[in-house]
């Protein structure tokens, strides 16, 4: 299918280092990711950069945790009257601030590291869960898989 039914849309670039504002490159790894999961999912994925303070805001909000996170993502509901090629596939917020935060510590590039978050929020989407060791392993696993494809 090559993922053509699967528009991935782009916002909030601006709150990363100039280097690192590659929308195309962040579609395509989402785009990846459903791939490489043989998903057949049609329709909109978001991925949005927020600030550290509406980053938070959100994960308190929504699950119920006072503290900084760097990647939440939201299965949309798909009514089965929608057109596929318009349907809310879901959203995937990344927090600009610990994008950054993360890539120092961990001694890689802000756009690897975005990246990194981008796979691991479209993984989420595709059923994926990291909560406890085994399936987290095989999540990470999975996003190395993907960002070593998106590198070649």
């Amino acid at each position: 299918m090559g993922r053509k039914g699967l528009n991935v849309l782009v916002a909030g670039l601006r709150k990363l280092p100039p280097s690192s504002r590659r929308p195309k490159l962040f579609a395509r790894a989402v785009k990846t990711a459903f791939a490489r999961e043989r998903s057949k999912a049609q329709g909109e994925v978001s991925v949005v950069f927020l600030p550290r303070d509406k980053m938070r805001a959100l994960n308190r909000q929504f699950l119920g945790h006072d503290h900084d996170t760097d990647v939440i993502s939201f299965e949309h509901d798909i009514l089965p009257v929608t057109p596929a090629g318009e349907r809310p596939v879901g959203d995937i917020y990344i927090s600009s601030w610990m994008a950054v935060r993360q890539a120092k510590q961990l001694g890689h590039g802000v756009l690897h590291e975005a990246l990194s978050l981008a796979v691991h929020g479209a993984l989420h989407l595709l059923g994926h869960d990291d909560t406890a060791p085994r399936q987290k392993a095989l999540m990470f696993r999975r996003q190395d898989e993907i960002l070593a494809k998106l590198e070649r």
